[in-house]
């Protein structure tokens, strides 16, 4: 709302400060319920540029907008691979979370400022989110955060819990592997965001749909046959997750320019919450169906072992003090 009511530089500068300042105090955190509170405000500044940035790119690219949503949205796996350097030079994850916050206070807040401005100024008072479910605008809303949701499901498991599984399962090339799926994210986004240029958002969207869908099955498929292959359908599942490349294009698209960037934060907030509290959800229901015995345990699940025990305490939580 505020990128809209009083401009998108505003905007962008309000929603960095919000990601660069609660980094830094969740390095602070000093307690679980802490860390959960101040890392759901990072998300909260994270997702705020985001739609901000994609409302930038449809308002100042007149072709080739998929493309730059492309180029954007795969800069996410250049972070992991930057994340593993830092996490792998600094060790403590306090130290971390906070050298991450300063930088980007530090390198986020000039380049803000160079920030092309295409809106006016027009008050808080004349931006509704009751103008994201009137007329046509709530058919295109429900649909937006669907597809968002739909996306975070898949990426969010994916990107988060694939390479701990291939670190378990010790699939021949492992380490070539690891380097190269980010790899991958970046290159399948730019082609999937380039894609939907020429041939149509809707037309691509449906072709990388099958192939997610068909990676999966695979995947689960090879895992259940032999582990050892399971590299090759988890680099599959890396490239069709460039479903979500440009999502934020195509939704920013769809809106006046007068709550683009509302309309855009909407679906992706709530497509984010939706996509991060489902997978643990899903999970916890089936575990309290039927509890897997040790034998049978997933290696996408922490080992008892890596789990904290009531009397530890956050500070000695096992593994919490060394991120990689």
């Amino acid at each position: 709302m505020v990128a809209d009511a009083y401009g998108r530089r505003v905007g962008l500068l309000f929603s960095t400060l919000i990601f660069s300042l609660f980094t830094i105090i969740t390095g602070l955190a000093g307690n679980l319920w802490e860390l959960y509170v101040f890392w759901f405000l990072v998300g909260f500044g994270v997702n705020a540029e985001n739609g901000i940035t994609y409302a930038l790119v449809a308002e100042n690219w007149r072709s080739g907008r998929g493309l730059m949503g492309g180029l954007v949205q795969g800069i996410y796996f250049v972070g992991i691979v930057l994340d593993a350097v830092v996490s792998g030079m600094i060790r403590n994850w306090r130290l971390v979370l906070v050298s991450v916050g300063v930088a980007s206070l530090a390198l986020s807040l000039p380049l803000v400022m160079l920030a092309p401005e295409t809106v006016g100024k027009i008050g808080l008072r004349q931006v509704s989110y009751g103008d994201l479910f009137r007329g046509r605008l709530l058919a295109v809303t429900i649909l937006s955060t669907i597809l968002v949701a739909s996306a975070f499901l898949y990426t969010i498991p994916l990107v988060s819990l694939a390479p701990t599984y291939l670190k378990a399962v010790k699939p021949l090339g492992l380490n070539a592997w690891l380097i190269a799926l980010p790899l991958i994210g970046i290159v399948a986004y730019v082609v999937a965001g380039y894609a939907s240029d020429v041939y149509g958002r809707a037309e691509t969207l449906i072709v990388l749909g099958a192939l997610a869908l068909a990676s999966s099955i695979t995947l689960l498929i090879t895992a259940r046959v032999n582990e050892g292959y399971v590299a090759l359908p988890i680099a599959l599942t890396y490239f069709s997750s460039s479903i979500f490349a440009y999502l934020g294009i195509w939704i920013s698209e769809l809106y006046p320019a007068r709550v683009r960037a509302t309309a855009s934060n909407f679906a992706l907030l709530l497509g984010r919450l939706l996509g991060g509290v489902g997978p643990p959800s899903l999970r916890r229901r089936r575990f309290m169906k039927s509890p897997p015995s040790p034998s049978r345990r997933s290696p996408w699940a922490p080992s008892p072992q890596q789990l904290p025990t009531r009397h530890r305490g956050f500070l000695a939580t096992t593994d919490l003090g060394n991120p990689g």
